[in-house]
């Protein structure tokens, strides 16, 4: 908890002793994700493998002022899963969350590096089951239902590129899940993106 502070800290102090940059108005994006998840839950044993699964994910934005501080903050639905894989049987869960976000911008030249946090809650997807035994093969696909999974919040850190004055961006963000939203499991990934500000 000490270093997730520290983390969320270290930025504040940095734009403290910066000029006052000039936020974005409203913006649309759109990306794609490479989702992943760690933890107890996730042991696919010896010879198995627990692998990134990749989805779209689209949202709105907006560059607000918290007292002195600037913030970029959106909502939008982005993806969350993974891939297991263990002995011929083959999972694969692809759950949709409808995220809150909040970053604070750091101009690093022309880029900008972005810390903040995040919040989603889940509303649907999809789970895949396949397996292969004595030669016959099975498939199930399973449609989630919202709140299958729970609350998902975390950190998160992004690098943002500005396309000329044009309003167009381009940036990647990793997100570290630090809820449970089922027992033993925690999301993680990358989520490359293009926006346009207004």
């Amino acid at each position: 908890m000490k270093k997730v502070l520290l983390i969320l800290t270290l930025p504040v102090c940095l734009v403290m002793g910066q000029d006052q940059p000039e936020l974005p108005g409203w913006g649309v994006y759109v990306g794609y994700g490479m989702m992943g998840a760690s933890g107890d839950s996730l042991d696919a044993g010896d010879g198995g493998s627990v692998s990134t699964v990749s989805a779209p994910g689209f949202g709105i934005s907006k560059g607000v002022w918290l007292g002195s501080l600037p913030l970029q903050v959106g909502v939008g639905l982005h993806p969350r899963g993974y891939k297991m894989e263990n002995d011929g049987i083959s999972a694969e869960v692809n759950a949709q969350y409808l995220d809150l976000w909040a970053q604070m911008p750091y101009p690093l030249g022309p880029a900008f590096l972005g810390l903040g946090v995040n919040v989603g809650t889940h509303i649907g997807g999809k789970s895949k089951i396949e397996a292969e035994f004595y030669g016959m093969n099975f498939s199930e696909e399973i449609d989630l239902e919202a709140g299958d999974y729970g609350l998902d919040f975390g950190v998160n850190v992004g690098l943002g590129l500005p396309l000329g004055d044009t309003g167009a961006q381009v940036g990647v963000l990793y997100v570290l899940g630090l809820a449970e939203p089922v027992d033993g499991v925690k999301w993680n990934g990358l989520f490359f993106n293009a926006g346009y500000s207004f």
